[in-house]
């Protein structure tokens, strides 16, 4: 059931995804979506009416664990209904969700010109465009509760495959939903928690295939993992080279059928990400976009210029130095991320469970073929990770592997060692799961109270929102039909008009000729421009000098001003 429901939201945004490139309206999407939904229950509906196993869904030794998973996606689906605040430092803010909403109002799915971030893989953001328009603009964070439930799936499945029993599927979902760093790649939109459930059923189904569906069902979830994050380019090749050695390892019959199975495999997996790909390649000159190091110098990348590029690369660069560089560094990683994780971006917290338990586990199943596989793949996605981007969230899929050795290795302890061994493993689960659930409510309480209580839902507005009161007014004014915005720094993701940025995030030049935001009113009139948004901001003081030809000031209030064109 939970591979149908991973699999059915990944093909049902490719196919939103295509026919979005040429139309995008509420109709199609309501079209497309109720004829996948109704597929969808007729299949929920099968499977509930002939369960092969009577009885209860959970065990009475599984109710703990699966209390600890019901509260806390109970948790993200009721945060997922407070409105989205934050500036243009926040992920959401700033692309996951401004893609979205300018879809919608353009009927087509394009790159947002003024931030490259639009262009990436948008399995996730043309599922929230959908969302969006089926159930209104809290309908994206409030289903992370869906994909984040079936990351924990995935990772249920995965410890069951390993050897667990079902109880022991239910603690590694515990645990794993217990991660405040992976609660924070899952939940306000982001697309971290929707990648690893991508990873691990790709995962489940090669440990698994033999036949040639089954391989292209693997090839189709590997394929959304390139669809879905650009870190899926190296996780494909690190999912390969484990793949070959699980294989060479069995005997030659079935190494000879999986070589006809990769086959089926690489043509799924091209056919679901070539898409995204080739769309950015037609549109904005190159597939990955922005050009990493290897592409900047072959590609010329629409509205980046070489140092807007450069000047990207050295941010990621900066951005992904988290705990270092170096053997000492490498050697240090399961002990930094385990005690210091508020060194770098988005860490949170993994507990104690990965490396105080899962050695243990390894050791006890080392001459599994699928432990094998498994730390080999670990090991690859690790360096991966560490050589590039240092973010905590970009490891989630890893740390569900750990985690599931890890409740291997306490569930030995349990079974074959002495009372201090017992007590020792327990106590390290219990400061786990007790550290994650403290840190993700502490995390929770701000979002929960503007949820129940709509007079700090505006102070959190207010407060949180950069120029809400010039949001506010040019929201409301029906005068305003294209409003051109002078400051990179203001998130248009809150304006609900058709809008202008010339010079955008990450030093996007959007409109021909226009270099910079003085350069934007010489051009005004070609761009239907009916009001102007201006700001005294932290990177840059006001652009519009007072008295201004052909602008009149409507709006105005601490660091921001609003003019109508004249």
């Amino acid at each position: 059931m939970a591979f149908a429901l991973l699999g059915g939201w990944g093909v049902l945004s490719l196919l939103l995804y295509l026919i979005g490139q040429f139309v995008f309206s509420r109709w199609v999407i309501f079209v497309v979506t109720s004829g996948f939904a109704a597929v969808g229950l007729r299949f929920l509906v099968g499977i509930w009416r002939h369960r092969e196993v009577p009885g209860p869904w959970v065990e009475k030794r599984a109710l703990l664990p699966a209390a600890l998973v019901v509260f806390i996606v109970l948790v993200t689906a009721v945060a997922g209904l407070a409105p989205v605040v934050g500036n243009w430092g926040s992920d959401t803010v700033a692309y996951h969700l401004l893609g979205p909403k300018v879809w919608l109002r353009a009927g087509v799915i394009r790159p947002v010109a003024d931030n490259c971030h639009t262009a990436f893989p948008q399995t996730a953001e043309t599922m929230y465009a959908a969302l969006m328009a089926t159930g209104g603009p809290l309908a994206p964070c409030f289903a992370d509760f869906l994909t984040f439930g079936l990351l924990l799936a995935m990772s249920a499945s995965l410890a069951m495959r390993c050897g667990l029993d079902a109880t022991g599927g239910w603690w590694v979902a515990a645990i794993v939903a217990t991660m405040p760093a992976v609660f924070s790649g899952a939940h306000l939109a982001f697309v971290d928690g929707l990648y690893a459930a991508f990873f691990l059923a790709a995962v489940r189904a090669a440990l698994d295939a033999e036949r040639h569906p089954e391989w292209t069902s693997f090839g189709i979830f590997r394929g959304l993992l390139i669809a879905t994050k650009y870190t899926g380019l190296l996780a494909v090749p690190a999912l390969a080279v484990s793949l070959v050695f699980l294989q060479r390892k069995s005997d030659q019959g079935k190494w000879q059928r999986a070589s006809e199975g990769f086959a089926f495999a690489g043509i799924a997996t091209l056919l679901v990400a070539a898409a995204y790909y080739v769309r950015n390649w037609l549109l904005l000159g190159c597939p990955i976009y922005p050009p990493p190091p290897g592409l900047v110098h072959l590609c010329h990348a629409k509205y980046l210029s070489t140092q807007a590029v450069l000047d990207f690369h050295r941010y990621i660069l900066q951005r992904g130095a988290g705990l270092g560089r170096g053997p000492l560094a490498l050697l240090l990683l399961p002990f930094n991320l385990t005690y210091h994780t508020a060194n770098f971006h988005g860490a949170g917290g993994i507990g104690l469970v990965p490396l105080g338990l899962a050695p243990i586990g390894i050791l006890v199943t080392r001459k599994s073929l699928t432990t094998k596989f498994l730390v080999i793949l670990a090991i690859l996605l690790t360096l991966a990770w560490f050589l590039t981007q240092q973010e905590s969230r970009f490891l989630i899929h890893v740390y569900v592997i750990a985690t599931v050795f890890g409740v291997i290795g306490w569930r030995h302890c349990e079974l074959f060692g002495g009372r201090v061994e017992r007590a020792v493993a327990g106590l390290l689960v219990g400061v786990s799961v007790l550290y994650g659930v403290f840190m993700i409510a502490k995390l929770e309480v701000d979002p929960l109270h503007a949820v129940f209580s709509a007079p700090y839902a505006a102070k959190r507005y207010a407060e949180q929102v950069p120029y809400a009161e010039s949001f506010d007014y040019l929201n409301r004014e029906p005068s305003v039909k294209e409003v051109l915005i002078l400051d990179r720094s203001v998130p248009p993701f809150y304006l609900e008009k058709d809008y202008v940025k010339p010079v955008g995030q990450w030093g996007e030049l959007t409109v021909p000729g226009v270099a910079s935001p003085q350069d934007a009113f010489a051009v005004m009139a070609k761009l239907s421009i009916t009001h102007v948004l201006d700001v005294n901001s932290a990177g840059a003081p006001f652009q519009v000098s007072q008295p201004a030809a052909g602008l009149q000031l409507v709006f105005e209030t601490k660091n921001q001003r609003v003019y109508r064109v004249e």
